[in-house]
């Protein structure tokens, strides 16, 4: 790496607020994710801050971010860099969500190999995903109905959004149920899930996912058991 690498990691970082000590740290850390994943320290420091701040990770834990990162990276089609990148689209949403960081890099990287998409697109389809998800109406809302149409299609295939006390499920876990029980489902009903869940346009993504839920959960376990890499 060159200093001009360094100096420009370090300028993004201390503009942010970080402390010396922190700015070095991250540095660091942005910059194996750079070589690892072969993009520029530019990149590599945006989605490094985006993932951090998306997930609440503290300065001292973003290598585990590189690290689960490589470890997908060894294990499947896609990259590092390419997963950080679909990763700092769709990080605050999945967040917020209630999916892991593992179990978000498990879907993107078993769409992204799976389909050959840029990694942006796969991490923005993503980004839509969780937003129908959870999208209110607000006449629905107002007169106790579904809430959404995400809702009223589950509910005819026995999964539910939202738990006893009216609170949205995690939606990692519904997707996980929705995988358990793929195979269970007719073509309509495979259609009418992928269709609600996902839109017309990203239908394909949420089709690719649900087809291979096994590998998805195999690259959430390799990026959970990743510390070192």
């Amino acid at each position: 790496a060159t200093t001009v690498d360094v100096a420009t990691s370090a300028d993004s970082f201390l503009r942010q607020g970080k402390s010396v000590a922190d700015t070095n740290e991250l540095i660091k850390d942005s910059m194996v994710l750079s070589k690892v994943g072969e993009i520029d320290s530019a990149q590599a420091t945006e989605y490094l801050t985006s993932s951090m701040k998306g997930y609440g990770v503290a300065v001292n834990d973003a290598i585990g971010i590189v690290d689960k990162l490589s470890k997908v990276d060894i294990e499947s089609a896609t990259s590092a860099g390419g997963l950080a990148e679909a990763m700092s689209k769709v990080a605050n949403v999945a967040n917020i969500s209630g999916v892991s960081m593992d179990k978000l890099i498990g879907y993107l990287a078993t769409v992204g190999e799976v389909t050959q998409k840029s990694m942006d697109e796969v991490g923005t389809s993503f980004q839509a995903i969780f937003s129908r998800m959870g999208n209110v109406k607000a006449g629905k809302f107002v007169d106790g109905e579904s809430l959404n149409d995400v809702e009223s299609v589950l509910g005819k295939v026995g999964i539910q959004l939202r738990d006893s006390q009216g609170q949205f499920r995690n939606f990692g876990d519904v997707l996980d149920e929705i995988g358990a029980k793929w195979k269970s489902y007719n073509s309509v009903e495979q259609n009418a899930l992928t269709t609600a869940i996902a839109g017309t346009r990203q239908r394909e993504n949420a089709t690719v996912l649900f087809q291979n839920y096994s590998t998805a959960l195999k690259y959430t376990a390799d990026a959970s058991n990743s510390s070192g890499t």
